[in-house]
């Protein structure tokens, strides 16, 4: 019986093996591929498995990922020192500046690497901005800094088109194609 990590790789072959229409909106541009949280090293283990499925495909690989995101806004923020010392005075500045930084973030990254109608970006380490700004406005801020797909490697649950990161509470809806074992 194959894993669940074989049964996601598997699902997605079919998907970066399908026509990549040029009229969808950036929104629709991106994949979810969803996976229950406790496979997240199972997952990770297997990048190199997407990695070549996606060259196989004949489409451009580019890995990009959030894990130093929100340490390096922090690192350079003119209070960090005092948000050290009083956590709770920082929520402010996470809707205020720590949001747009994230966007501004992944859309020089995408920059840095380029992007084609035929590459597709991976997102790995969303989980690191968890509690800190919304995945979705995130998404939602750089949807159009791309051409080609986006694949959001997602520790979370889809239903009906509402996705959860790390089983929140809160989840959205968003035009993502979700990919699921």
């Amino acid at each position: 019986m194959p894993s669940k990590a074989d049964q996601l790789l598997s699902a997605y072959e079919h998907v970066v093996n399908e026509p990549w229409s040029g009229s969808l909106s950036g929104q629709e541009r991106v994949w979810f591929l969803v996976y229950d949280p406790a496979e997240q090293r199972k997952v990770e283990f297997r990048l190199g498995d997407f990695e070549t499925t996606t060259l196989k495909a004949g489409k451009k690989w580019v890995m990009i990922s959030l894990k130093k995101c929100f340490p390096t806004w922090m690192s350079t923020h003119e209070y960090k020192e005092e948000y050290f010392n009083d956590p709770e005075a920082l929520v402010d500045q996470l809707e205020a500046e720590f949001k747009q930084y994230a966007i501004d973030f992944l859309i020089q990254e995408i920059t840095r690497h380029g992007s084609d109608d035929d590459t597709l970006i991976a997102i790995r380490d969303i989980s690191a901005l968890f509690g800190f700004t919304r995945m979705s406005d995130v998404l939602n801020g750089c949807a159009n800094a791309f051409k080609g797909r986006m694949l959001i490697f997602f520790p979370g649950e889809f239903d009906q088109n509402h996705y959860r990161l790390l089983d929140a509470r809160d989840g959205w809806s968003y035009l993502a194609r979700p990919i699921t074992a």
